[in-house]
């Protein structure tokens, strides 16, 4: 087993040499994988990122993506559509409730002590641009991206 010492230790020389960190959480009976950014919010006073059900190493990318942009002075916002997060497609975001903390960011909670940093879910389409909020989602992925916050 690793040492959790050697974890934080990781984490806290990934925020301070990158500005972040990007976590993934393996899928199992609960729900499908994620990702997840600790120190966005430290770093650049941003929100945090999660995205979920994707390859481990696509959600990564995304989410690094993203934190350049946000180094570069992007803020991305609740209740809006992205162009520039995945090719062709776009993105939503929501703020995801307080309520959903504990199911899916642990170490960013352990991280910050606490649970007052923001975090938003950016919500992607499948190929055919069908949101999972829209009736033609379909019921063979009804799983694959649960919805965190408020769509509106």
């Amino acid at each position: 087993m690793i040492d959790p010492t050697v974890i934080d230790n990781k984490l806290q020389d990934d925020i301070k040499n990158f500005g972040l960190q990007v976590l993934y959480i393996m899928e199992d009976e609960q729900g499908p994988g994620f990702s997840y950014s600790i120190g966005l919010y430290e770093s650049y006073g941003h929100p945090e990122i999660i995205m979920v059900g994707l390859k481990q190493d696509l959600m990564h990318t995304l989410i690094n993506n993203m934190a350049y942009d946000i180094k570069d002075g992007k803020v991305f916002i609740p209740f809006k559509y992205e162009a520039d997060i995945l090719d062709d497609f776009e993105c939503y975001f929501v703020e995801v409730e307080k309520s959903n903390y504990d199911a899916y960011v642990g170490q960013a909670q352990k991280y910050y002590k606490r649970d007052g940093f923001p975090l938003l879910q950016c919500i992607y389409p499948t190929v055919k641009g069908i949101y999972p909020w829209e009736d033609e989602w379909p019921e063979s992925i009804k799983d694959l991206q649960p919805i965190l916050g408020p769509l509106k």
